[in-house]
């Protein structure tokens, strides 16, 4: 199964213009695949996965990461990323 952890932060101005996709994609396609993590409140965890800028999308299979990408991401961007791993 699929699981995406999307870092993110408030204060953040490609966050806030990418958040409306994730919050669709969550909803309509992929119910419950994003799992939004604010960098400044899970500090430890974005250490853990070595996060240097946000929004950052790691996507997970079964577990293992796959890939990530890094920076404001449209639509379909976010499709493919899923789709294509």
């Amino acid at each position: 199964m699929k699981t995406i952890l999307y870092f993110t932060a408030d204060w953040c101005q490609p966050c806030k213009k990418v958040k409306p996709i994730v919050e669709e994609l969550n909803r309509e396609y992929f119910p419950g695949i994003f799992q939004v993590i604010d960098v400044d409140i899970e500090k430890e965890m974005a250490q853990t996965f070595e996060i240097r800028s946000v929004p950052t999308f790691i996507l997970f299979d079964e577990g293992k990461e796959i890939n990530r990408i890094i920076g404001a991401q449209s639509r379909q961007s976010l499709l493919e990323f899923i789709a294509n791993e």
